[in-house]
């Protein structure tokens, strides 16, 4: 026995029996090399992305021949195919970004005169609207710098206009806002890719001045209308925070939920829920799926003469295809319903339902569609969660057919038993896949984790499939009949309890985990790593674990965290103090920001408990400071006396116009109007400092500061009159306040 475990041993370690293992290990991924075109095309999109300046045409064009080149010579190999969906990855987002481009605004603005089309209407928080305008006329502003889109918020007193029609009003208009600290969340990008141009406030009343009577917005109108009806008689049916969630189940309509119950949902794990995405749309879809195939099969005419199984999935494609429409959720919404249109129409092609390949095809036709989804977190999060559930899915029904054989001899009520018992471990193991899965991008974009969403999300997922949305369901159906109420009575019920979970956990000990982001080289691997081990068929499926080693070996590394950070407009900065905390100068001011830094920086500190850390010594208009043994100084007040000796890094949120030009770093208005939110690391021998616009690269969504006297005209003079007149008030509001 011993010589025959060393002669196994040596087996074993053969150069030649590993060569064997890597050959038979490739030889079981043929045929599967579609499905590694989501992850290809996604690297040559982030590659695009990676990128510090746009490339020019010439380079796509030089990139398209030579995939033709590559594919004409190599028609049959894997690594050539491979290499060509990377490349037109990247070809397909810089058309996309190409398509995409328009005219910028790149000032801010006082009170302008406005019109133009409205083009749709988005209900926000607080009794306010968020409109999508096509404007006609900008005062001051040429057409041909008129942005093709502005994304505007007016409150419910100016008025609620509807989708077609033509408007006037009042309104402050800013360029697309950048990350608020470098390397940070770009939200002028994601703007700029759905074509708007410009954000802004309006400040007067909507005038309407006619309606656009096209066929695509009678639509729209119909639809607004439609989903404000329904959301009507839900809230008629139901009271408080269940009609809230209710009507947004339905309706796709979120802004009534209660933020206490947002909060609860966050830190349980459950917030996907209140999104209308792939998990609503799969139970509304397949249980329309189901209960058109099982009503067909009690005629045994039907279910012999006809393909009951392609009606019932016509039947399915057609609800999704209306839920989508009158949630009008955006794209995760859009993307959910291109995944169950291709499942079911495997279905009406005889091909099977659930499959790595259906989801492939799934996932190019969205990047194909919009290749800018590769960077959306939610399209990495349903991407990831569904693909962890398919690879398990296949791998659980062959072991199932290999072991079905086994049980047959076995009596039904052991049977019985053990069904309900693999019943609980798939409903435990499916939910920790899909909470892994996508925990992995939910880390790098939100920094934060629900340890526990696996014990919420199994004990709330059986609640959601058997009342919420069957019910959602059935009420919809039954709504114009006015039979809603009776359904919506158990989906409350089933919400009430789906809550009660929710906050049990939520009050569970160190419920939401806030995490320091990671960087970007580790997470790429990560999610390179956990893709290959769901992809990779036979004994080379176990390779997919190294990428994820080195990610978790680069985390514990860390990467360099800034000593100082500077707010955009110059509002707030914050210092790192010696155990790594941030500490902000003011706890009033620019409190999104700090909340953004200080969750980036992994701490769950609000903005005014981290303001009451030491670090900061203020007095009247100036901050002082000192970390790593220089001296920090903030000034607030430019009209107060600058004392310069001794300061060795000197921020000002107005423009310092050479005064203190000894000291060694110096940050002052004008800097952060170039360049943004500023990150500051102290080092050997100079301090080096990195901006928001240097991270974003000067790309074409990249809004570029226009000196003043280099504006239009009119543009220039409505900038001015808005200073005169803040000016003047603040004049007002100082003599009022004298004794």
């Amino acid at each position: 026995m011993v010589a025959e475990a060393v002669r196994q041993q040596d087996a074993e370690t053969n150069p030649l029996s590993l060569w064997r293992w890597v050959r038979e290990g490739a030889s079981a991924q043929e045929g599967r090399t579609f499905l590694w075109a989501p992850l290809f095309l996604t690297l040559g999109i982030w590659s695009y992305f990676a990128l510090d300046t746009e490339p020019v045409a010439g380079v796509a064009i030089a990139l398209v021949l030579a995939v033709i080149g590559l594919v004409w010579v190599a028609p049959r190999s894997s690594p050539a195919l491979l290499a060509a969906l990377m490349v037109f990855g990247f070809v397909l987002v810089k058309a996309r970004a190409d398509w995409a481009s328009g005219p910028l605004l790149h000032a801010s603005t006082a009170n302008v005169e406005i019109s133009g089309t409205v083009e749709h209407v988005d209900k926000g928080a607080a009794r306010r609207f968020d409109i999508i305008l096509s404007p006609g006329v900008i005062e001051g502003l040429p057409p041909g710098q008129m942005p093709h889109r502005l994304r505007l918020s007016v409150s419910e007193k100016l008025g609620v206009p509807l989708a077609g029609q033509r408007i006037t009003f009042k309104a402050r208009l800013f360029p697309l806002p950048s990350p608020v600290e470098p390397g940070g969340f770009d939200y002028g990008r994601k703007l700029w890719f759905d074509g708007i141009g410009g954000t802004g406030r309006v400040t007067s009343v909507i005038s309407v001045l006619s309606t656009d009577q096209s066929l695509d917005y009678v639509f729209l109108r119909t639809m607004t209308g439609l989903r404000t009806a329904m959301g009507a008689r839900i809230h008629d049916s139901l009271s408080g925070t269940s009609a809230s969630i209710a009507e947004a189940l339905i309706t796709g309509e979120r802004a009534t939920i209660p933020r206490d119950v947002n909060q609860s949902l966050m830190t349980s794990g459950l917030f996907h829920v209140l999104s209308i995405s792939g998990l609503h749309m799969w139970m509304v879809a397949g249980g329309v799926f189901f209960a058109v195939r099982g009503l067909l099969a009690l005629s045994p005419v039907l279910a012999l003469r006809f393909p009951i199984k392609k009606f019932a999935a016509v039947a399915a494609l057609l609800m999704g295809f209306f839920y989508m429409l009158l949630a009008d959720s955006g794209v995760a919404t859009d993307r959910s319903f291109i995944m169950i249109a291709v499942v079911f129409f495997a279905v009406l092609v005889d091909r099977p339902a659930l499959s790595s390949r259906n989801l492939a095809i799934a996932a190019v036709t969205i990047l194909v569609m919009k290749p800018e989804s590769a960077i959306d977190a939610s399209f990495q999060m349903s991407f990831l969660a569904v693909l962890g559930l398919v690879a398990f899915y296949e791998y659980w029904s062959r072991r199932s057919r290999d072991d079905r054989h086994h049980n047959g001899h076995h009596p039904w009520g052991y049977q019985l038993i053990r069904r309900a018992g693999l019943s609980v471990f798939l409903a435990l193991v499916t939910t920790t896949v899909a909470g892994g899965m996508s925990s992995i991008p939910a880390v790098y974009h939100f920094g934060r984790l629900a340890p526990y969403s696996i014990i919420s999300n199994g004990l709330a997922f059986p609640v959601i499939g058997v009342l919420v949305m069957p019910m959602a369901l059935l009420s919809a159906i039954l709504m114009p009949l006015g039979l809603e109420g009776p359904p919506l009575w158990v989906m409350g019920q089933g919400l009430h309890l789906v809550l009660l979970i929710s906050d049990w956990v939520a009050q569970f000990p160190d419920a939401m985990v806030i995490v320091a982001r990671p960087g970007e080289l580790a997470m790429l691997l990560l999610g390179i790593g956990a893709t290959a081990t769901c992809l990779l068929a036979g004994s080379l499926r176990w390779l997919g674990v190294l990428p994820v080693v080195l990610s978790l070996a680069l985390m514990t590394m860390g990467r360099p965290h800034p000593d100082l950070l500077v707010e955009r407009f110059g509002a707030n900065v914050a210092i790192r103090s010696a155990d790594g905390r941030l500490v902000p100068a003011i706890a009033r001011k620019s409190r999104f920001v700090i909340g953004r830094w200080l969750q980036s920086n992994g701490e769950e500190s609000t903005p005014a408990e981290a303001a009451k850390r030491q670090g900061w010594t203020c007095t009247a208009g100036r901050c002082n400071a000192t970390v790593r043994n220089q001296r920090i100084v903030y000034l607030m007040d430019e009209h107060q006396a600058i004392d310069c000796a001794g300061i060795d890094i000197l921020v000002a949120s107005f423009p310092l116009r050479g005064a203190c030009g000894a000291v060694p770093t110096r940050i002052d208005r004008f800097d952060l109007w170039r360049g943004g939110a500023h990150a500051l690391f102290i080092e050997e021998g100079a301090n080096r400092i990195v901006t928001s616009r240097q991270a974003q690269g000067r790309r074409p969504w990249v809004v570029v500061p226009v000196p003043r006297k280099n504006r239009v005209g009119a543009f220039r003079g409505a900038a001015r009159s808005s200073l005169v007149k803040l000016s003047k008030s603040i004049e007002r509001v100082v003599l009022a306040g004298r004794p």
